[in-house]
């Protein structure tokens, strides 16, 4: 069984609004970041979720490509942060915006 880890409970399961729960980890504590953020499809999605069919929606529409980037930056920063140097990253996304990552890697490191 692997050793508890010293930098963070990684018993729980942290909630909400990523950036906010990134702010709350301490920096180089996370040996693997995967995220599936919105992919700015410029879609509406709608899901019936369960035996209740609960209706769950979300729009995934940002005004333009630099507006999305705007939305992924303070995230993409945060996740450097936290990473590990030795730590894994892994950006779910599609074709529209497979390059967000890389532009706000250049642009932070001016």
């Amino acid at each position: 069984m692997a050793k508890p880890s010293p930098l963070l409970d990684t018993r729980v399961i942290y909630c909400g609004d990523n950036l906010e729960q990134l702010k709350k980890l301490p920096a180089g504590s996370v040996d693997l970041i995967y995220i599936d953020p919105p992919f700015n499809s410029n879609r509406n999605y709608e899901v019936f979720w369960g035996e209740t069919k609960e209706k769950r929606a979300f729009e995934d529409r940002h005004e333009s490509t630099h507006a999305y980037i705007e939305f992924m930056r303070p995230r993409c920063v945060e996740l450097a942060r936290v990473l590990k140097k030795t730590g894994s990253f892994y950006y779910h996304c599609d074709w529209h915006e497979r390059a967000c990552p890389q532009t706000v890697q250049r642009e932070e490191r001016r």
